[in-house]
């Protein structure tokens, strides 16, 4: 790992279409303290060696040292409303019990009889208690012991002793963490900047429009780097390059005490540097505003913009008023936060927007058996009204393999299809890592749009150590 002291053209933009940092210079809302920082990891790791998108064995250690070590985002809060509420966490063949323990309280389980082993908790559910299906044992939403029939065959088990082992769980914007391991550092050291930089975009007072869990012919690994550049979307999303400054983006990486934070921040109302040399910003402010329109303030007229004025300005005082009409909250968002797509991601599996255009939050686990196999998990998370009793959150549709999310998720619309072309790619990247030439059978990846893929892998290599 090497901080930045090495010469890297961050972007490439010119004065017609600049580079994202200069376009946040002059956001009519002010530039924020999230705008202006930028990470501190510099990483040189540009050949990734394929097997371990693909080797049962390091799948398997992948478990041990990466996801039993790790604070993993697991739920929201919302999922499980009422005390007993409760909704399975399940990673490769791990799988854990997510509980509303209280009014306030949250706890976390091995999903496991102690019997037996039968699993306790398959979908979500409700009740007093958390009951085996096979014998009947049953615990309190505490996870103490309430009842083994037959208790005189197993006298040795008591309520001091036999409550359901816990994992650690966490909390931070209405997002439940968990970690099974018992010497884990707090969930505080691996949000980092988190917490700060999405201080006023109210995580906590959004609901689950929306949501669906794709599974997905490729590694988790594979599925996750798909969304950590912007570099695919002159040739997997050529409709977007006229209004979105793909080799303009910025990424920034910051360093936590136990893993890292990724920053991908992609500008809209500008061109690509892709796109044709008679391609205007004043077009690009019209395109980025009925894609936005079209999906999220459909009753909200389209804006008459200014070519003499400052668009990503005017794009973004109509999106505020937009906004205000459709959430029935008042805000003052920057340009930013209301038109270009910014991701955080969490290593090492979970990505945060910061973009009410694209207003989603991404969880990748891996299939319980198969490497080649993993699951994409896509909440739409939106504002609801000021005062007004929080919608309960939708559940996920399963959308299997062969099956296209435009068909089987509607609510996401257009964005739908975009997710689609990224899913097109997704087998063809597990078998094509599998047919490269054994001499060299490695990425070749890029200094700088590429850089988190780069930087998550030095920190697997260091973590698979042990």
């Amino acid at each position: 790992m090497a901080t930045r002291t090495r010469d890297v053209q961050r972007g490439y933009g010119n004065a017609e279409r600049p580079v994202l940092a200069e376009l946040w210079k002059r956001d009519s809302a002010g530039e924020s303290d999230a705008m202006k920082a930028r990470g501190d990891v510099e990483p040189n790791n540009r050949q990734v060696d394929y097997k371990r998108y693909y080797d049962p064995d390091y799948f398997r250690l992948e478990l041990e040292r990466i996801w039993k070590k790790q604070w993993l985002y697991a739920a929201r809060e919302e999922d499980i409303p009422e005390i007993g509420d409760r909704v399975p966490f399940d990673v490769g063949p791990l799988s854990y019990i997510v509980i509303r323990s209280g009014p306030d309280e949250f706890k976390a389980f091995y999903n496991s009889c102690l019997h037996r082993g039968t699993m306790l908790c398959t979908k979500r559910e409700s009740g007093a208690s958390i009951r085996c299906p096979y014998h009947a044992w049953e615990w309190g939403v505490d996870g103490r012991l309430k009842r083994i029939p037959s208790h005189w065959d197993f006298a040795e088990l008591t309520k001091p002793n036999a409550s359901l082992p816990e994992v650690k769980i966490g909390r931070w914007g209405g997002f439940l963490f968990i970690n099974a391991d018992p010497d884990a550092a707090p969930l505080a050291d691996s949000l980092g900047i988190l917490p700060e930089h999405f201080k006023d975009y109210g995580l906590e007072r959004r609901y689950t429009k929306a949501r669906f869990r794709k599974l997905i012919a490729a590694n988790w690994k594979t599925s996750q780097e798909a969304f950590q550049e912007s570099y695919h979307v002159y040739a997997t999303h050529p409709e977007a390059v006229p209004f979105t400054g793909d080799s303009q983006s910025q990424y920034d990486i910051f360093t936590t005490p136990h893993g890292a934070i990724g920053r991908e921040a992609v500008p809209s109302v500008v061109p690509s540097m892709h796109a044709d040399a008679d391609a205007t910003t004043v077009a690009a402010g019209m395109a980025a505003a009925q894609a936005v329109g079209m999906w999220h303030y459909p009753d909200f007229m389209l804006p008459e913009l200014d070519p003499a004025g400052d668009v990503r300005a005017q794009i973004g005082d109509w999106a505020r008023a937009a906004y205000r009409q459709a959430y029935g909250r008042d805000t003052d968002a920057t340009d930013a936060v209301l038109i270009d797509s910014t991701l955080y991601f969490l290593y090492p599996q979970a990505c945060f927007w910061m973009a009410e255009s694209v207003p989603f939050v991404y969880q990748f686990t891996p299939h319980a058996t198969d490497p080649n196999l993993s699951y994409f998990d896509v909440r739409m998370l939106v504002p609801h009204a000021e005062g007004q009793e929080r919608p309960p959150s939708s559940p996920p549709i399963e959308i299997g393999l062969g099956e296209k999310i435009v068909d089987k998720a509607p609510a996401f619309q257009f964005l739908a299809h975009i997710f689609d072309q990224d899913m097109s790619n997704m087998p063809l990247i597990q078998q094509g890592i599998k047919a490269a030439d054994p001499q060299a059978p490695h990425s070749r990846l890029g200094t700088y749009q590429e850089s988190l893929i780069q930087h998550w892998h030095e920190l697997f290599d260091e973590q698979m150590k042990g």
